[in-house]
């Protein structure tokens, strides 16, 4: 946490601490509290321990696309290109025209 600067007041940093009075619950016998939440604890950890474990999806192989030779890949490029300079120029055509 940033500090505040000691012009609009106090230099702190904010922490809090977890439990400042816990060595005090202990010795006022406040153990029986302590020892029923670390039974909870335990109960959820081993509830959570005994879940079952599910089975991993099997998926099928999909082979990626690879050109037979560099010609393929040539004419795939030149059809992109050419899908996308049309699709530009006719927008340049249309508006120009304003059709």
């Amino acid at each position: 946490m940033l500090r505040t600067s000691s012009f609009f007041g106090p230099l702190n940093s904010g922490f809090v601490p977890f439990s400042s009075a816990a060595p005090e619950a202990l010795a006022n016998g406040e153990v029986a509290e302590v020892e029923s939440a670390e039974a909870e604890a335990a109960e959820v950890v081993a509830r959570a321990a005994a879940a079952p474990v599910r089975q991993p999806l099997v998926h099928s192989l999909v082979e990626p696309w690879a050109p037979k030779s560099s010609a393929h890949i040539r004419m795939v490029e030149g059809a992109v290109l050419l899908a996308v300079c049309g699709y530009f120029g006719w927008g340049l055509l249309r508006t120009l025209v304003g059709v």
